[in-house]
């Protein structure tokens, strides 16, 4: 049961930005598509494969302790470098920047994806969002390598947790416009990876 609510811990705090983007687009009126969402989906999985699996072989050249202490410490930091610490000022992008998203742009303003102005996020838009989305998957799979939690079950459950956050964040903001969620995700998914990295190095 541990392993579970740690596989889950991850999946969540992994995917709480897919929440906040939903609402994002939800509030616009910018609709997912299901082939674009599944894209999205699997590169969540790709994304936790590669860095559990890299994470894993760190292990071996690791005492187990040190490499327990090693990703709580990597995930306690990705908590604490997630809260807000400082209101940052919106910038308004230009328009290159809006015919050509970075990643980095389309974690402040996720609505540049539909770059056709469409109201669809289409499977070839979803492709660099996808990247940005799993950013934190990448980055904290790494830890449950560390941790030689299961590579399978922490991609399954990234992948799935990815898919129905997107949905559920789009329906939330379209329905009730939860401006509030997007605002507190980053909060809430940073307070989740710091217990949880406390928790393993208390345990472990």
């Amino acid at each position: 049961m541990r392993v579970v609510l740690q596989v889950l811990a991850i999946g969540v705090a992994s995917n709480l930005d897919n929440l906040a983007v939903g609402v994002a687009y939800g509030i616009r009126r910018i609709a997912i598509s299901t082939p674009a969402n599944l894209a999205i989906a699997g590169i969540a999985f790709l994304f936790t494969v590669v860095s559990a699996v890299a994470a894993i072989h760190v292990r071996r050249y690791l005492p187990p302790r040190a490499a327990d202490l090693l990703g709580s410490v990597i995930l306690i930091g990705i908590g604490l470098w997630m809260l807000p610490v400082r209101k940052q000022r919106p910038t308004k992008p230009s328009p290159s920047a809006e015919r050509r998203p970075s990643v980095m742009r389309l974690l402040r303003g996720p609505e540049l994806a539909d770059r056709d102005h469409s109201g669809v996020v289409s499977l070839s838009e979803s492709l660099l969002l996808g990247v940005a989305l799993s950013l934190n998957c990448l980055m904290n799979s790494f830890s449950a390598g560390l941790w030689n939690l299961s590579v399978l079950p922490v991609a399954v459950c990234n992948a799935g947790l990815s898919f129905g956050t997107l949905l559920s964040g789009t329906w939330l903001g379209k329905r009730y416009g939860a401006h509030w969620l997007g605002r507190k995700a980053d909060a809430i998914a940073g307070i989740l990876l710091v217990l949880l990295g406390l928790h393993q190095a208390i345990r472990r």
